[in-house]
């Protein structure tokens, strides 16, 4: 089955259920299910052809995602929060020539950015639809194919991962078991379903018959209100958690009848934790780890570990083979360091349109996730860094989310991040960027680091932020860390 035949299904034996909730928009099942209908009839003479995406995160962008799923055709979303060069970089990497676009879109980018577009779909506020152009071409694409989620898009060649039908099913009920998601079940989504983790939340609410309330973190008050009114269920990213958390009298009464609250995209910390248990002692809280290459979810820690191993991503899901190869691609032992690798129905079918970044990605059936982890003796498994976080300094090779969090443990701050910065004779040395807290002191700093760590770690110099270095997904990676420094340093 695909995800928009469980919208059809749930729409015949629920049909007065919500689906969605976008603001003071609702839509129930059977009237999604006859927009997908509507709008998929449009693009149903083309055959497993691209079509690009383009709409603001509501009620519309699913409708025109799951009309492109019903019109046997493949679905390329558009992060819309990139600036048109991104876009562009992306169009031209995945050679799209037909688009479906919401009418605020349209009237946003203008009409010559459409004019690269042999097809122009136009789906009103009203889910009307008009086609502004049409040109059926034969296109050669995988048949399986079904969605293509690009994992970047400002800097370099952005690469476009394949996800048929099996893919997006099985991710979504593993995460439906796992979570324990009915469909009395109201979840909160408020980051971009562009992207593979709000992906996965609106397949897996959907295929169940719940109920997926939409917003964003733009307002914190609409946030907050949106949880009170009756959300059983919230995702984000630890960034996100950290934000709410700046009020905080609002988070414990927001968070009071939630049952369960998921992360993704990072370790989880003690301080989340201990204020989402200071809200609801009853609260189910599951940190999840995965790629947009693995539909979303490899990893999950069950909620009775999560005080105790908050620090490592649990265990596989269900469906999906956890492993850590050495070098060599070789199994390696407990507690020795390797490469996290995965398998499973979740796996995707390749990048597009890109052989040889496939056969970098899996190999004999296992895909390279390219973080450093180990398996411990219980069976779970602990991240290390990206193999390509790596600093290399002399004949040092330096991991530098372990340096961050040593020197997060043991100095009064509220965060550390490690930056790489050119040394005349090392070739690399660190810089650190630091989130003070009131007790924080900048020579403490240095001096806990000359006393503690050799002299090669001895950070350059260190600089004061008053934010997370994040990237456009939410997430602190290195380029998102190394973007923040030079945005610093050029301020300065």
């Amino acid at each position: 089955m695909r995800i928009d035949s469980f919208v059809g299904k749930n729409a015949k034996e629920k049909p007065h259920q919500l689906a969605l909730i976008d603001g003071e928009k609702t839509i129930s099942y059977e009237h999604l299910d006859k927009n997908i209908d509507h709008i998929a009839l449009s693009i149903r003479e083309f055959g497993n052809c691209r079509f690009a995406v383009m709409a603001e995160s509501g009620i519309q962008y699913v409708e025109m995602l799951l009309a492109v799923y019903r019109s046997d055709n493949i679905a390329i979303p558009l992060p819309i929060e990139l600036a048109v060069l991104g876009l562009e970089r992306i169009l031209d990497t995945a050679s799209i020539r037909n688009i479906i676009v919401t009418e605020t879109q349209y009237s946003r980018f203008g009409k010559t950015f459409f004019n690269r577009f042999s097809t122009v779909i136009l789906v009103n506020d009203d889910s009307s639809v008009d086609i502004l152009r049409k040109v059926v071409v034969d296109e050669q694409n995988n048949p399986d194919l079904r969605l293509v989620l690009y994992t970047s898009g400002t800097t370099g060649t952005p690469k476009g991962v394949m996800l048929s039908d099996r893919n997006l099913v099985a991710n979504a009920e593993s995460i439906i078991e796992i979570l324990g998601i009915t469909s009395a079940d109201k979840a909160a989504l408020v980051f971009s379903p562009h992207h593979a983790f709000g992906n996965s939340i609106i397949n897996s609410h959907l295929t169940v018959g719940g109920c997926v309330c939409i917003g964003s973190m733009n307002f914190m008050g609409s946030v907050f209100s949106m949880l009170e009114s009756g959300m059983s269920m919230f995702y984000g990213v630890p960034s996100t958690y950290r934000l709410l958390l700046r009020y905080p009298e609002k988070f414990k009464s927001a968070f009071g009848n939630v049952r369960l609250a998921a992360t993704a995209g990072g370790a989880i910390d003690n301080t989340i934790v201990n204020n989402l248990r200071d809200s609801n002692p009853d609260i189910r809280i599951m940190p999840m780890y995965g790629q947009t290459e693995a539909t979303a979810r490899l990893a999950y820690l069950p909620a009775h570990d999560v005080s105790e191993f908050y620090d490592t991503i649990g265990k596989a899901i269900p469906g999906v083979t956890l492993d850590v190869f050495d070098a060599d691609n070789n199994p390696t032992e407990t507690d020795i360091t390797g490469e996290l690798v995965a398998r499973g129905e979740n796996i995707m079918l390749g990048y597009l349109d890109n052989e040889y970044a496939t056969e970098k990605k899996i190999i004999d059936g296992w895909m390279h996730t390219g973080d450093l982890a180990k398996k411990l003796s219980n069976g779970y498994f602990k991240l290390l860094g990206r193999k390509d976080d790596i600093i290399k300094i002399g004949d040092h090779r330096v991991n530098p989310r372990e340096l961050e969090k040593y020197i997060e443990e043991n100095t009064d701050v509220s965060g550390v991040f490690v930056v790489p910065v050119s040394h005349e004779i090392l070739g690399n040395a660190i810089s650190l960027m630091v989130m003070p807290n009131c007790n924080t002191d900048v020579d403490s700093v240095f001096s806990f680091c000359k006393r503690n760590l050799p002299g090669y770690l001895c950070p350059q110099e260190v600089l004061y932020i008053d934010h997370l270095p994040l990237s456009e997904n939410g997430k602190i990676c290195n380029r998102s860390i190394i973007e923040g420094y030079q945005s610093v340093k050029n301020s300065m």
